[in-house]
């Protein structure tokens, strides 16, 4: 198994570096506890960040993605960053929403460094695993989505052969290889824009956020990655 991004990504988001971790024999509920306490670390500090800034999206790392995807076409509005729902919720104050341990550990790190991230069972996952555009026949299956969909072609997305993972790039995941109770293998990513990365480190304080968590909470040793322009192929397997 290999993960490889599309040369037309890097053209289209200059400086792109994706934090990648690559764990097997992960233990979902080794230490909940402690990744409840992290979440709700990284929420609350988020919470308390809002009086720092008008508004979610003048956070500069989620305005940088707002500005990204509109030079691309894609509204900001109608399609937010991951990160920008993330921190719209967190500015709104109350107790942190908690869907199971490996998704609300990802959304720490998230919140914490203020960037995209998200997780893919890698048992659901074909031989290759891409960051590509679309094209015609490939389909997305929405959570609330009773049966898969057409995709046009041109978006940004995560791609397991023909099966769409992610709609317009951080916006949206598909119900195919989500995290849950029973993953033991998985790839875990963020998305560093180049204007965020010049702020100096930030993906590779994201690929320790990960590897640390990975091997605190779950009782696994993730290999990790930085995917770049001039690295864009990895193993999986």
């Amino acid at each position: 198994m290999r993960f490889v991004v599309a040369p037309e990504i890097f053209e289209l988001f200059p400086g792109l570096k994706l934090p990648v971790a690559v764990a097997e024999d992960v233990s979902p509920s080794v230490d909940a506890a402690g990744v409840e306490e992290l979440w709700r670390q990284s929420w609350e500090d988020a919470a308390r960040s809002a009086s720092d800034h008008d508004n979610p999206q003048s956070h500069p790392r989620v305005a940088a993605w707002r500005t990204a995807m509109s030079e691309i076409g894609i509204s900001g509005r109608k399609f937010p960053s991951s990160i920008e729902s993330l921190l719209r919720r967190a500015f709104k104050g109350g107790d942190p929403p908690r869907i199971n341990p490996l998704v609300d550990f990802y959304n720490a790190v998230s919140l914490r460094h203020v960037v995209p991230a998200g997780g893919f069972d890698l048992e659901e996952i074909d031989e290759t695993l891409e960051l590509r555009l679309t094209r015609a026949g490939d389909t997305f299956h929405s959570l609330d989505g009773s049966a898969p969909e057409g995709v046009g072609p041109g978006e940004v997305a995560y791609a397991s052969g023909a099966e769409i993972l992610t709609r317009h790039f951080v916006y949206k995941q598909s119900r195919k290889a989500l995290l849950d109770g029973s993953t033991t293998s998985l790839f875990l990513v963020s998305e560093v824009l180049g204007e965020v990365e010049a702020e100096g480190g930030v993906a590779e304080a994201v690929l320790e956020g990960f590897a640390r968590g990975l091997r605190r909470h779950f009782g696994a040793e993730p290999a990790t990655f930085i995917v770049e322009e001039g690295s864009p192929e990895i193993p999986l397997r």
